[in-house]
């Protein structure tokens, strides 16, 4: 691989890691707690740092499954091709072989549709993992909230009892 070809290998895993990271920002503590003002101030700090792990490793995720969508897209041998094309076109003015411009565009295309979808897939399987932790935090409210209804009908049980014991004296 030469040193432009190289380079323009590094520019597309540069620009994909910056892409994805404007999208998986890590939101901040005050974030979380104006999102769920019923929480308690423990229960928002486990669900901040769970949010914060899941973003760093979809973040990961998303990151290793486009270089191997890269490495099985040959996106780097593909590249080499390109620059090299390029430069044989550069150097021969009067070239005109469309045939090899229609078939170095298919291959970008094919590559960016396979990307896309790639990325839909990915994006799929994270709105699917949001879901079942929004879930879990539900069962986790109606789990709380039953503890306090439980709490609150033994307090009412023993203050009936000590009730009754006062009016048996």
């Amino acid at each position: 691989m030469d040193l432009a070809a190289s380079g323009r290998n590094y520019a597309l895993h540069k620009s994909f890691k910056n892409a994805i990271k404007c999208l998986l920002t890590a939101c901040s503590r005050e974030d979380v707690k104006r999102a769920f003002p019923s929480f308690t101030d423990g229960e928002r700090e486990r669900l901040y740092r769970l949010l914060n792990n899941v973003f760093i490793s979809m973040h990961a995720n998303l990151e290793e499954g486009f270089d191997e969508l890269c490495q099985e897209g040959q996106v780097a041998t593909a590249l080499d091709k390109i620059g090299d094309f390029v430069e044989e076109q550069s150097l021969d003015v009067l070239s005109s072989d469309n045939n090899s411009f229609e078939e170095v565009e298919q291959k970008m295309l094919r590559l960016k549709k396979d990307g896309i979808e790639y990325l839909a897939g990915s994006l799929k399987k994270v709105e699917e993992s949001n879901n079942d932790m929004k879930a879990r935090i539900e069962l986790l409210k109606k789990e709380e909230d039953l503890t306090a209804a439980r709490d609150l009908v033994n307090k009412v049980t023993q203050w009936n009892s000590a009730c009754r014991n006062n009016n048996d004296v």
